[in-house]
This record gives C-alpha cells, sequence and structure tokens, in this order.
C-alpha cells in the first residue's frame, strides 16, 4: 500500500479537527497484544527493590554481584548508615550514581560523592533534594547539568535565591535562572546578566513582556533566539524577524512550534528540512499551501493532522483511501 495514503490516514487519525462522521470511517487502532509476562525475574532482584526486605536481608544483598540489584538497593529509603558507605565504595559509577541521587543519604557521603570522579554521580548529588546549597555549587562548577531544574534550586528560600544569583560562576546563576518562581529583583537580576547562558535560561520565563523580549533580542542577537521562541509572549513580528535572521537551524523548529507564529514565517520555516514538519501541523499555515502538503510524500501525515485542514479535504482524503485500508 502507498506510505503516503497510510500516512494520511495516521494524520487524519491524529486531527483534533476532524469531525465524528469521518473519524466513524477510519480504522481502529490495533489492538496492541498482552506482555509477555513469563520471563525469568530474579527473586534476589525483587527483595531488592521489595520495602518489607528486612534490614538484614539489604545487607546480604549489598555483596551481590549482579550491578543491578545494588542499583536498586540505592534508591531505598531505609538503607543503614553501614549500607550507604559500602554502597558510596561501589565500583560501578551507576550504582554511586543512584545513591548520591537519594535523599535519605548523609551530607558527609554527600560531600564525598560530589567529588566522584565520574560525572554521572556528581550530577547525581546535584538532584539530590537534599544537598547542602555549597555542596550544590561545587558540583556546578565541576559538572555539565544542563537547562533543567534542580529540586534544591526549586525549594530554595528566596535569600537562597538571592546568594545564587549573585554568585560570580555563570553556571551557578543559570540554575536560578532556570526557576520560574523568583523574587522581583531576583528576576532583574538574571534579565540584565551579561553572560549568554544565563540570559538563555530566562528568556523563556512567562513574566517577560513582548516589549521586553524584543529588547532582549536586540542585546544578545541570534545566539538568544531558540530560547526567545519558546516564550509564550513572543509575538508574530519578533518570530518572523528572528526566522529571518536566524542562524541556527534549530531556531526554525522553535519558531514553527510557536501559536503565534503567522502564515508567512512559516512559509520560512517550510524551507527548513526538521521544522517544516511542525510547520506543516501549524493553524496558522495558508490553506493553499497545506492542501499542496498533502500531496508531499514527506509531509502528508503532518498535513493531514492540521486542524486547519478543510473538511471537505478530509472528506474527499478518506473517500479516496483504498476500501481494505479503511476496513482494517
Amino acid at each position: 500500500m502507498d506510505e503516503r495514503i497510510r500516512d494520511i490516514v495516521l494524520g487524519l487519525t491524529a486531527n483534533p479537527a476532524l469531525p465524528d462522521h469521518l473519524r466513524a470511517r477510519l480504522p481502529g487502532r490495533p489492538a496492541v497484544p498482552p506482555r509477555d509476562t513469563t520471563w525469568h525475574v530474579d527473586n534476589d532482584l525483587e527483595r531488592a527493590a521489595d520495602p518489607t526486605t528486612s534490614p538484614d536481608d539489604v545487607t546480604a544483598l549489598l555483596g551481590n554481584d549482579n550491578m543491578a540489584i545494588r542499583w536498586t538497593l540505592a534508591a531505598r529509603s531505609d538503607l543503614s548508615l553501614e549500607a550507604r558507605q559500602r554502597l558510596a565504595a561501589d565500583p560501578i559509577p551507576g550504582v554511586r550514581a543512584g545513591l548520591a541521587a537519594n535523599p535519605v543519604v548523609v551530607e558527609p557521603i554527600l560531600r564525598e560523592l560530589a567529588n566522584d570522579a565520574s560525572a554521572d554521580v556528581r550530577r547525581g548529588v546535584a538532584h539530590n533534594p537534599a544537598v547542602p546549597l555549597d555542596v550544590l555549587v561545587l558540583v556546578v562548577e565541576s559538572t555539565k547539568i544542563g537547562p533543567v531544574g534542580l529540586p534544591r534550586v526549586t525549594a530554595a528560600t528566596d535569600e537562597e535565591l538571592r546568594l545564587l544569583a549573585a554568585s560570580p560562576s555563570p553556571r551557578v546563576r543559570m540554575l536560578v535562572a532556570q526557576r520560574t518562581a523568583l523574587p522581583s529583583d531576583v528576576f532583574e537580576l538574571l534579565v540584565a546578566d551579561d553572560n549568554i547562558q544565563v540570559v538563555k535560561g530566562i528568556a523563556p520565563h512567562p513574566a517577560l513582556s513582548a516589549n521586553r523580549l524584543r529588547a532582549l533580542a536586540a542585546r544578545h542577537g541570534p545566539s538568544l533566539f531558540r530560547r526567545l521562541a519558546t516564550n509564550p509572549n513572543c509575538d508574530p513580528e519578533l518570530l518572523h524577524h528572528m526566522a529571518c535572521h536566524a542562524t541556527a537551524r534549530r531556531v526554525y523548529r522553535a519558531v514553527a512550534e510557536h501559536p503565534n507564529t503567522r502564515a508567512e514565517t512559516l512559509l520560512l520555516c517550510l524551507g527548513d528540512d526538521t521544522a517544516r514538519r511542525w510547520a506543516a501541523e501549524h493553524p496558522n499555515l495558508p490553506t493553499d499551501i497545506l492542501i499542496e502538503l498533502v500531496d508531499d510524500p514527506e509531509l502528508a501525515r503532518h498535513a493531514a493532522a492540521n486542524p486547519a485542514l478543510p473538511i471537505e479535504v478530509m472528506e474527499s482524503l478518506i473517500a479516496a483511501c483504498p476500501r481494505n485500508l479503511l476496513e482494517q
């Protein structure tokens, strides 16, 4: 069967604007076969995960050669101090990383793990909601954390946030920028930051108005465009400006996904090999272009899923489908 026809059917099935009388003519989703549960389960692994396993049995499992068992033990909330110490010295980084993220780990062990040779272990420390603030700062300086919200920063007090936002380290300030709830003075400090990584963190913040987003775009240029395009307050004019002056392909995708992107901007996004899929699904795409894309083998599914596709076109597409496909 023609792959384009199958893609159209799949796209129409996902289209939220497809009328019920037309949806009834499409094939239903194939039944999912029951999951095979006949595989062998390691009894020791089950015991390691079972919260009712006794402390003595947990201690006995610490010496198991199976890494998965020790990794499972590292996530338990009832570990004795001896168990935590043994797991902190485990030769497998994944086991140590699992322990590092466990909120029950005491501070001395967390400080030890913060200096671990494995970046995964140090990242585990960073994601631990109980990590002391100074340990978190230490880890952030030595480890790439990425643009993610950390539990300890989410739970930080206003004074702690002010302390972090005033850090000389851009990596530390960037952590604060990921948080939505910020004191006004901290928010303003981060928006005015000269470091592009910090500003990238604050750029999607919903408290930024359209005017302030335009000011940030003018100040920092194309290197900030992709993050600005994820802000819900980004207006059509700025989205178009960024698409016209983009220097990275990821900007086009972010613009194509934004609900405020207008038709002429979406046409620019159609020229990018990746963004064109999102542009084809955007309801602001001109109807004549959208109908043409249904004939494009690479975009048929995405165009068929676009809620702006005229109902009469949906009906004609279903009518053109082979009967045997619709009866599946």
